[in-house]
């Protein structure tokens, strides 16, 4: 069942065949990998800074942590702020105040105030995916979106894999600090070139005062609508998949299936880079195959994910090392590349001028269980087993994916 209101015409672009937009992807892609580059790499400075400061492992991964917990504190604020004022001046400044945030670590050798600063970098980095979700929403057509989300939430990955590349070159010829100027450089670099190019479409200063709800009476709008319940689900089920791929493939294969742990990080390299495929292709499809229907790309990522667990969990003692590649492959691609399918699906069903608190009400529910999910993951295989914990998440998996199509079942009948 389409709704059908003022909205939908909003959402379209005002100038649909214009090319501009596509270098404003270009610019929203290198501004959104430019700040994961801060965010995702504070994983290799941990380490670092756990050898040179005689940290405890606990203490570095909090390190890690503390970035992840601060967008709790600023999404919704960012959203609404996103809704009526727009885009532009915002994500800029997101931006640049991370990277200048960022700076000041170079000069802290102070664990605590060290921990307080990644959390103020974290706030600040609640602009970005919001942010650039609206982005698409403003220029580009419900049958161009899937391709363009996918392609700017590729920006994560290659932020990611800069930083797992740059930064302890740097810090290891020049240095830690060197690695945090870099970090900074580029994160404010990315903001003021958003700031330069990227303009309001028309049709926002058109609506702009149709945004000016209160925070409380549009949030209370978006929790009523029993609607976008699976769709929300989804998300935590999914980004709680999506963590424990990221935080203990690595260690399930190394420890499991006795893989070593080379090659167990060379499968989990081969995850996140078609996780990153899949981020595009699994958002285009839905444009191309299933006319704007998200949910179908999220369905398919949820049986193709059960399907990919229960091989893991299967998996001889000694497997054949093609079946490894492909099995991570596979996890991968449904297991990470359902996101920008998911952005679509919660932004497509926001209330009319809402789609950047929608998105940021339905981040903030994913960021709770991004914290929590690969420590409780980790518990449960310790308390009884891998296999276990996998069939447990199997299990949220299928509960999930009867959900979503108990919605799709109502809305056609």
């Amino acid at each position: 069942m389409q709704l059908h209101s003022p909205l939908r015409k909003e959402r379209s672009v005002a100038q649909p065949s214009s090319s501009y937009r596509w270098l404003i992807l270009a610019v929203a892609t290198w501004a959104q990998a430019t700040s994961t580059l801060v965010t995702y790499g504070v994983g290799p400075l941990a380490a670092i800074w756990q050898k040179q400061w005689g940290l405890t492992a606990a203490q570095a991964g909090l390190l890690v942590s503390a970035v992840q917990v601060g967008p709790l504190f600023s999404m919704l604020l960012i959203g609404h702020a996103l809704d009526r004022y727009g885009e532009r001046w915002l994500v800029s400044l997101g931006a640049c105040m991370l990277g200048m945030t960022f700076f000041l670590v170079s000069f802290t050798t102070h664990y605590l105030l060290l921990l307080l600063l990644l959390g103020i970098v974290g706030i600040w980095y609640g602009t970005a995916q919001p942010g650039g979700s609206k982005v698409i929403l403003r220029w580009f057509p419900k049958k161009e979106r899937g391709l363009a989300i996918g392609v700017r939430q590729a920006g994560i990955p290659i932020g990611g894999a800069i930083g797992g590349t740059l930064l302890p070159y740097l810090s290891l010829h020049f240095g830690w600090p060197s690695a945090v100027y870099a970090q900074s450089v580029l994160a404010v670099a990315g903001g003021l070139l958003f700031l330069a190019l990227y303009r309001e479409p028309q049709v926002f200063h058109e609506h702009q005062h149709q945004t000016n709800s209160r925070l409380r009476k549009k949030l209370k709008e978006i929790t009523s609508n029993r609607k976008a319940v699976p769709i929300l689900c989804t998300g935590v089920i999914m980004v709680t998949l999506q963590m424990v791929l990221v935080g203990h493939l690595m260690l399930f294969f190394g420890n499991e299936k006795k893989t070593g742990l080379v090659l167990a990080g060379q499968l989990l390299s081969t995850t996140l880079i078609s996780g990153m495929v899949g981020r595009i292709v699994l958002a285009h499809i839905s444009d191309r195959w299933w006319k704007g229907n998200r949910e179908s790309a999220l369905q398919l990522s949820i049986w193709a994910s059960v399907f990919g667990i229960t091989a893991l969990i299967f998996l001889p003692a000694a497997p054949p090392i093609w079946s490894l590649f492909v099995l991570s492959a596979w996890l991968g691609f449904f297991g990470i590349g359902w996101f920008s399918s998911f952005l679509l699906a919660v932004a497509e069903q926001a209330p009319p001028h809402s789609e950047g608190l929608m998105v940021s009400y339905a981040l903030t529910l994913n960021q709770v269980a991004i914290i929590l999910a690969p420590a409780v993951f980790g518990w449960i295989a310790d308390l009884q087993s891998y296999s276990f914990a996998w069939s447990l998440l199997i299990l949220l998996l299928i509960g999930n994916g009867l959900l979503l199509a108990k919605k799709r079942k109502e809305e056609i009948g």
